[in-house]
């Protein structure tokens, strides 16, 4: 079965907790936000066990899959001479403070193989400080679980992409994950990260405009993003003047990949709640001139999601179909 997996994949925001528990071919789903930002631990903590509680889970045993993200997680792209996996560990055992500028004892990571030719191979290092890891661990074990796996967001998003509809294995594909604090771009080619990078630029950053220039609370700008934009050119142009500096970061990016790769992206799919404006998919296609796929993993497993569900479950759902 593709859909077979028991791990409960908890997806931590900035702005809330999406959790995801797949059984069979049937998805449970559930997502609540911090009622203050940044949450401190005990308000994490309550929202997961929330949430824990209010899907279907059965099993006996009781693991959570989850995700380090933004300026914690560190990662380095590189070619190496070809070598076993070990032989690369023990290399990166004494020098990996020079490719992710972390001090060895502070340091834990892995490594992710891309690409082998006859002489060479391009590897992805990921890696982060030991306490966020014991952090997230402490946390997960509070809640009475035990941790299955801590990836980063990155592979997450790419996990869930293999298992897509928009899945392509010969095009290369652009991911955008439009989160509360930073976006996440990522080029996929043939299921591998070949680049990823976090952009300072999210959802905050677009309902902050909207709180200042109409002098309301960031719920009532969450409403108007969604239910009043179309009736109001205004705020089309406060949300589009926030938007353009992601767009040349994207670009820049784009073209980057292309000169490095001798390949440009041929399709973008965006997810996160900061992707979920009407627009957006519109705006992004003139812009960057490439088509764009509004990319919801609810729909891989035939559910429509309401408008405040639509597009947030990526990341939770591919930490649920991600193996340890």
């Amino acid at each position: 079965m593709l859909f077979s997996l028991s791990c409960v994949g908890v997806d931590i925001g900035s702005f809330g907790v999406k959790i995801a528990y797949i059984k069979g071919r049937k998805l449970h789903y559930y997502t609540e936000k911090f009622k203050i930002t940044p949450p401190p631990k005990k308000a994490i903590i309550d929202t997961i066990t929330k949430g824990l509680s209010a899907i279907d889970y059965k099993e006996k045993e009781r693991f959570i899959a989850t995700s380090i993200k933004g300026k914690d997680v560190k990662s380095h792209y590189i070619e190496f001479p070809l070598m076993r996996r070990s032989e690369l560990m023990n290399i990166l055992d004494s020098e990996i403070e020079k490719y992710l500028l972390i001090k060895k004892e502070e340091a834990i990571f892995d490594v992710q193989i891309l690409k082998k030719a006859k002489r060479q191979m391009s590897v992805l290092i990921v890696g982060t400080k030991k306490f966020i890891v014991d952090e997230r661990i402490s946390l997960i074990k509070e809640i009475g679980w035990e941790p299955s796996l801590i990836t980063t967001e990155t592979l997450a998003l790419t996990e869930a992409y293999k298992r897509s509809k928009v899945f392509s294995k010969t095009d290369t594909i652009a991911l955008l994950d439009i989160g509360y604090s930073f976006s996440k771009l990522i080029i996929v080619e043939k299921g591998l990260p070949l680049f990823e990078r976090n952009i300072e630029i999210g959802d905050a950053h677009f309902i902050s405009s909207l709180c200042e220039r109409f002098n309301i609370d960031e719920e009532k700008a969450q409403e108007l993003k969604y239910t009043s934009f179309q009736n109001s050119k205004e705020i089309e142009l406060i949300l589009q003047r926030k938007f353009k500096p992601l767009c040349e970061e994207i670009q820049l990016s784009f073209d980057y990949y292309e000169y490095s790769f001798k390949k440009a992206p041929s399709l973008l799919c965006i997810s996160g709640g900061g992707a979920n404006i009407p627009f957006l998919k519109e705006f992004l296609s003139q812009y960057l001139n490439i088509n764009i796929y509004e990319w919801d993993m609810l729909e891989t497993f035939n559910i429509k999601p309401s408008n405040q569900e639509k597009l947030l479950f990526n990341v939770a759902i591919g930490l649920a179909l991600s193996k340890a």
